[in-house]
């Protein structure tokens, strides 16, 4: 008779354990959804309007009524919609330990419990759960690559060989942290162009310049970044190196080509 009283107990447990973590996508996937609509907004405490989640956590809504542009900025972005991008959503059912793929698709995740607190990767995903003592206690964090390359791996192992992170350009300061675009518009050069003007005018460069060819075209080639396989290995090319692949040049300039003693490169037998 204990037997089967344990038996039903611990089928009673999973089944609550299962309520409750299906209770919690349910809530954060509401409020994600909530914080895309324009104007929507939390009902909650008498005081300011909005209720605490788990752990503190408040959702994008509360940040917007202070920072509304940096919302807008966010809404829409790669970020915003971590968690509901199909192929992560594929790879997702696929996985044996989810966890790796929530830990970044997410906010909030707790690696003891296996659950999340918000869908996609919000606000406070990078500033942390909300004070309660904000503004007087900031939410500032480090401007630093290692917040980034927590789950941007292989894009940080990539810049960290570069020149770039040779010198300690990181990732802000050519990317917009709340739009995620670059901070100049790289079609057009101007975001290279902006520190690297000696090297624009030199003559490889110009030539590739006249004959519409942008700096990214040749630096920021990633011909992995395509595959979601390597992307979800953490193994995806992604171009930060900004190391040109003596492969990529045959794509326009026909063989013979190849490298010089010196480390140029020469085509048909010139330099």
């Amino acid at each position: 008779m204990s037997a089967l009283r344990l038996g039903a107990a611990a089928r009673y447990n999973a089944w609550l354990a299962v309520g409750a973590g299906l209770l919690i996508l349910l809530v954060s996937l509401s409020l994600t959804l909530l914080a895309a609509r324009p104007g929507a907004g939390l009902s909650g405490g008498e005081d300011d309007g909005f209720f605490s989640l788990f752990g503190g956590y408040q959702s994008p809504m509360r940040c917007r009524e202070c920072h509304p542009q940096q919302f807008d900025a966010w809404t829409g972005t790669t970020h915003a919609n971590a968690s509901f991008d199909p192929i992560f959503q594929v790879y997702l059912q696929q996985a044996e330990q989810p966890g790796e793929c929530l830990s970044c698709h997410t906010t909030g995740y707790d690696t003891t419990t296996g659950q999340f607190v918000l869908a996609g990767v919000s606000c406070e995903a990078c500033h942390g759960p909300y004070r309660s003592a904000h503004p007087n206690q900031t939410m500032m964090i480090a401007g630093d690559e290692t917040l980034c390359g927590a789950c941007h791996r292989s894009t940080l192992a990539e810049w960290r060989i570069s020149r770039h992170g040779q010198v300690g350009v990181n990732c802000i300061q050519c990317h917009e942290v709340h739009s995620q675009k670059t901070r100049a518009a790289v079609a057009t050069n101007a975001l290279c162009a902006g520190c690297h003007v000696d090297r624009t005018g030199d003559e490889i460069h110009a030539a590739h310049l006249a004959a519409d060819v942008q700096c990214v075209d040749c630096h920021r080639s990633a011909p992995g970044r395509s595959d979601a396989e390597s992307a979800v290995s953490g193994q995806a090319v992604t171009g930060h190196s900004f190391t040109v692949q003596l492969s990529l040049c045959s794509t326009c300039h026909p063989p013979p080509i190849s490298l010089l003693d010196d480390g140029r490169w020469t085509i048909f037998g010139s330099r």
